[in-house]
């Protein structure tokens, strides 16, 4: 259709600018100020922001895109619907940008790398602006989706960024029918190409990736004549090196794009600042964040003011503790004891326990401002409502800050709770998952927005089912959604991790709590493990794990389904030379004697000069535990980080071999699990 001269709503078409397979764009004029419009056809919008008047999701989106201000984004202006030679049609007004795009920029000429690096800082701000905004349902961002050098529009040394937000307004499947390619495949992440619903804002890292190999080299990273080959690059073949086509290019610089150049999302930058501040600190102007990664230990406390006051005494550097919140109270003075520089606590929000119906007989969960009402537990249903989530992870930070922690952790459940039964209708693994990650979300922007605890650090608390990890889709979707959250770090509580583990989920297991930390660079904290297998966890890589003194050494649900502690007449006793705790019958501890004549006395300062009946007494076991671990940490630290798997699995060796001279106390099963550990830690080591 014929539109020169027209004027629509007040805007006079004066100039035909560019089509494509969704419409057209105008150069429009409007009380002497230009604009650029976008006509959409009516039958390529999709059909909700046809039919459904102006209170609908796209016309929301379309609102948040006008909100948009920032000098290196586009601004849009106005948006409506007229019949234009009797064809419906989406009128879509934006500022008119002065320049020519990127792609007619690198058609005319080779940018150096000091031109290109200040362009591309730019596309950073903007990018980085547009992954900021608030968005509908309180989410934060706008995933522009459709970058590429024909989206920049470069005005001298300054740039404007279009077309963002644009995708969620056509109808894709209108126009492929027709058999067109829509948008520019070579600029799509590998998740886009997989599923395009299923992105976050890295996808658009990935795609200025690319723009900046391009920038850099005027060529591509993949030689393709095919669309179907051209996406089996994108998603499974190496991209070529850009070193390929500038054999000068700085080593850093090609390390950036490589990195953003992954397949998956979780090994890239997880933020345009964050891929700034890389840039920038090429040359040293800029401190890029760290975070303390320094291995250590949790000791999970429960009744132990005793063995820490005298254990204070001894080892006066900083003790790490997690304080389970609904003890406040009838632990006090333990309380009060770790409140002091001496002990860098976290306090655990106990909202693991809020799901289970037993917790109502819980006095000291009951206590919290959080708990919910009598007859109530908490589900993904309770928490349905957006301000019940927020009301929820206020109460939650606040009562944790309330007992001054040094870490704050995020409310969190047992997403594999088998308490909901799963059917036809629903999932409530699915619902746990997302519920959990919306808490993590809130909780951040909560943190952010309060003065008296934005400096505190925020770990994500996470539970998960140790069978999950071995799906290998769900291992990376894990490591892409939590690789993307901007916490401080990582509190993993995992079911089932202990001696019966399979040698097959604790690889899973071990190997996705160190990819983790190895591609975010922040402290992963394995929740409730044996020493054994914490010891092993930081010899593979991560920053610390919790544990009790000597007892409850793994998270599985069913503790959270009785409401009393169990009591036995059993103590648990550290070994070093088995690399575990063993259970000792504290009326007749005959067993501790038998291991005792067999692999030596230990001469800790609290075992010393006493005898094995006076040694399996609190708090002389636990006393004992606090030393023996503290002096492994150490040991673990002052060993050189390649060659720490090299010393477990000789720990490993030496506690067969302990075992072997013990045949007559233990079962062959009862050290079954350290040849599966050896199998585990050698396949590691390579």
């Amino acid at each position: 259709m014929s539109i020169f001269g027209t004027e629509i709503k007040g805007y006079k078409i004066i100039e035909f600018i560019d089509s494509g397979g969704f419409g057209s764009v105008y150069k429009a004029e409007k009380n002497s100020h230009l604009y650029a419009i976008k006509i959409f056809r009516e039958d390529y919008v999709l059909k909700e922001y046809r039919e459904k008047g102006e209170n609908n999701r796209i016309r929301r989106e379309i609102e948040i895109m006008k909100s948009v201000s920032h000098p290196n984004l586009i601004a849009y202006v106005d948006h409506f619907k007229e019949t234009v030679s009797d064809v419906p049609s989406y009128f879509l007004v934006m500022e008119f940008a002065q320049g020519i795009n990127l792609r007619k920029v690198l058609n005319q000429k080779s940018l150096s790398e000091n031109e290109a690096i200040k362009l591309f800082l730019k596309i950073l701000d903007g990018i980085n602006a547009l992954h900021s905004i608030r968005g509908n349902n309180d989410e934060t961002g706008i995933i522009h989706r459709d970058l590429k050098p024909e989206n920049i529009i470069v005005n001298g040394n300054d740039i404007k960024i279009l077309d963002y937000g644009i995708s969620k307004v056509i109808d894709y499947t209108s126009i492929t029918t027709t058999g067109e390619i829509m948008g520019s495949p070579i600029y799509m992440s590998p998740e886009q190409v997989k599923d395009s619903k299923q992105i976050d804002k890295r996808s658009d890292l990935y795609t200025l990736g690319l723009i900046l190999y391009e920038m850099l080299t005027n060529n591509l990273p993949y030689q393709s004549l095919s669309i179907p080959e051209l996406f089996n690059k994108i998603i499974n073949e190496p991209p070529i090196p850009p070193r390929r086509w500038v054999t000068l290019i700085n080593n850093e610089i090609e390390n950036i794009i490589l990195k953003l150049l992954e397949k998956v999302p979780y090994k890239r930058y997880q933020s345009a600042t964050e891929l700034k501040n890389v840039i920038e600190n090429i040359n040293g102007s800029v401190i890029i964040p760290t975070y303390d990664t320094s291995i250590r230990v949790y000791i999970r406390l429960w009744n132990e003011k005793a063995a820490f006051e005298t254990f204070s005494k001894r080892f006066t550097n900083k003790k790490n503790v997690i304080f389970p919140i609904n003890y406040q109270n009838q632990q006090k003075n333990l309380l009060s004891l770790i409140t002091n520089d001496d002990f860098n606590v976290i306090i655990d929000p106990a909202t693991i326990r809020l799901a289970y119906s037993a917790q109502q007989d819980v006095k000291g969960l009951q206590e919290l401002p959080y708990a919910p009402s009598k007859f109530n537990i908490i589900t993904p249903q309770y928490l349905s409502d957006n301000l019940k989530k927020k009301e929820y992870v206020k109460q939650v930070i606040d009562a944790q800050a309330n007992l001054s922690p040094n870490i704050l952790l995020t409310p969190f459940h047992y997403v594999h709770n088998t308490n909901i039964p799963a059917t036809h209708r629903r999932n409530p693994v699915e619902e746990w998952f997302d519920l959990d990650i919306k808490l993590i979300k809130e909780s951040i922007d909560y943190k952010n927005s309060n003065s008296l605890i934005k400096d505190i650090p925020l770990y994500a608390g996470i539970c998960i089912n140790s069978e999950s990890l071995i799906d290998n889709t769900f291992k990376e979707d894990f490591l892409n959604i939590f690789s993307s959250l901007a916490c401080d770090g990582y509190l993993i509580y995992v079911d089932n991790i202990s001696n019966e583990t399979n040698s097959t989920s604790l690889f899973h297991y071990i190997t996705t709590l160190t990819t983790l930390q190895q591609f975010t660079q922040k402290p992963v904290i394995a929740g409730r493990v044996s020493p054994g297998i914490g010891l092993g966890l930081i010899s593979a890589g991560i920053s610390g794990f919790s544990t009790g003194t000597a007892r409850f050494e793994n998270f599985y649900e069913d503790l959270y389904k009785e409401a009393n502690e169990a009591y036995n007449m059993f103590e648990r006793y550290y070994f070093p030379e088995l690399l575990g705790t063993i259970a000792i019958n504290r009326t007749t501890p005959v067993k501790l004697k038998q291991i005792f004549d067999t692999i030596g006395y230990c001469n800790c300062n609290y075992c010393s000069d006493k005898s094995y009946i006076e040694i399996i007494k609190a708090p002389n076991n636990k006393l004992h535990f606090l030393e023996n671990i503290h002096e492994e940490i150490e040991t673990l630290k002052s060993t050189d980080e390649k060659s720490r798997i090299k010393y477990f699995l000789a720990r490993i060796e030496n506690a067969i071999i302990n075992y072997t001279k013990l045949k007559s106390i233990f079962k062959p099963s009862d050290s079954s699990h350290l040849q599966n550990w050896k199998s585990v830690f050698e396949e590691l080591s390579k």
